[in-house]
């Protein structure tokens, strides 16, 4: 009230400014010099300030500025354009759906930072579990007390084999009995697998390589074949992708979230673009 006073020079229109009558703001003036101990303004007539009153306008314009930043951060924050936004994701969803979650989180909002850690889905589920990530992205082998599931995302498993290699001339898609056994390289995903026929592949598999990154460059090298859902692979110079005949071969990515607590803003604006680019990716893949 006393910055309106002195930007208005008068007290009818700094009263309009506030929305206070002349009357009630000369008696807000009174009681803010009562309690500072001196006079604001020489006179009456609150046109020249007096030495108290310059050095409290100095304050006021500094407080006051400092307030309008802080509500404008407060703001931003719950709009989801500050803050930090943390996830646990599993390899194929840090490699092919986070670059472009995070490319559209970086454009809506450049100013939120990003801690992305690519984990197994084991890993995810006891980061979530324990706090340490706001959401996470994987598939449950089993649920975890405590924590909500979310369909997010459902790819088909792919036989992935060196180039050229002779399942790659097949005309068609693979079936399991396509496969021999003792050149298939396992993965820790083949357990997700209800079907004795990939159990017998399991089991007469002669290497078994638990990273993908490592997985990948077994099959590469021509150690063999392995089987891993669409989103974790890219066909290459060295790589092929072969579709299999067997459409219950499917493997569905979940988000991964504590029960009964409110994401951050920034966190759910991360997990609202999750969402929406999983959603555009399955319509591409279907």
């Amino acid at each position: 009230m006393f910055m309106a006073v002195v930007d208005a020079g008068e007290l009818a229109q700094a009263g309009d400014r506030v929305g206070r009558t002349p009357a009630a703001l000369s008696m807000t003036l009174k009681q803010l010099e009562s309690e500072l101990g001196g006079p604001l303004f020489e006179g009456e007539r609150k046109i020249r300030l007096s030495p108290l009153g310059l050095y409290v306008r100095a304050q006021a314009q500094r407080a006051i500025s400092e307030f309008d930043s802080a509500v404008a951060h407060m703001v931003r924050y719950a709009s989801g354009a500050l803050g930090t936004a943390k996830v646990a994701a599993v390899p194929s969803a840090a490699i092919r759906l986070l670059p472009q979650v995070i490319g559209a989180m970086r454009r809506q909002y450049p100013q939120v930072r990003v801690d992305l850690r690519d984990i197994d889905s084991a890993a995810v589920g006891k980061a979530v579990a324990d706090g340490e990530v706001d959401f996470g992205i994987a598939t449950l082998p089993a649920p975890l007390p405590g924590i909500v599931t979310e369909p997010l995302f459902e790819d088909r498993f792919v036989l992935v084999c060196p180039a050229g290699h002779s399942l790659t001339k097949l005309g068609r898609a693979a079936r399991w009995s396509d496969i021999d056994a003792s050149t298939f390289i396992a993965n820790g995903l083949c357990a997700r697998f209800n079907t004795p026929e990939v159990a017998a592949l399991v089991d007469a598999s002669l290497l078994t390589v638990r990273n993908t990154t490592s997985l990948l460059t077994f099959v590469e090298q021509g150690f063999g074949v392995t089987i891993l859902p669409a989103l974790a692979v890219t066909a290459s110079e060295k790589l092929a992708i072969v579709p299999l005949a067997d459409q219950s071969a499917v493997r569905s990515l979940e988000v991964l979230t504590r029960g009964g607590e409110t994401l951050s803003p920034a966190a759910q604006a991360l997990l609202g673009l999750t969402r929406s680019v999983a959603a555009e990716l399955a319509l591409t893949w279907s």
